[in-house]
């Protein structure tokens, strides 16, 4: 169910959304279940302001052309390697 501080802002959206898929072996549809607990979860982060916290760190990591020489950018690097690794690039050292 989709909410909003302002009730105008949602008035064009949809209120169901149906997933297909030409293949459900190779292709399938997201699972229900999933999709509620990323939907709780996102409505946690926002309602505590982790949301915010979350948007600027991707928009730094997207900013940032250099390392910090002091090492204060390790975490977004390591973050950056993991996500790499996660789409299936080999990332070595």
């Amino acid at each position: 169910m989709l909410e909003a501080v302002d009730a105008s802002i949602l008035r064009d959206c949809l209120h169901h959304v149906t997933f297909t898929t030409p293949d459900p072996v190779k292709l399938p549809v997201p699972s229900p279940t999933y999709l509620s607990i990323h939907a709780a979860c996102a409505k946690v982060a926002h309602l505590s302001g982790a949301a915010e916290c979350i948007d600027k760190f991707y928009r730094d990591m997207e900013d940032g052309m250099t390392l910090d020489p002091n090492g204060a950018s390790a975490a977004m690097l390591e973050h950056a390697i993991f996500g790499l690794q996660a789409s299936g690039y080999e990332v070595t050292t």
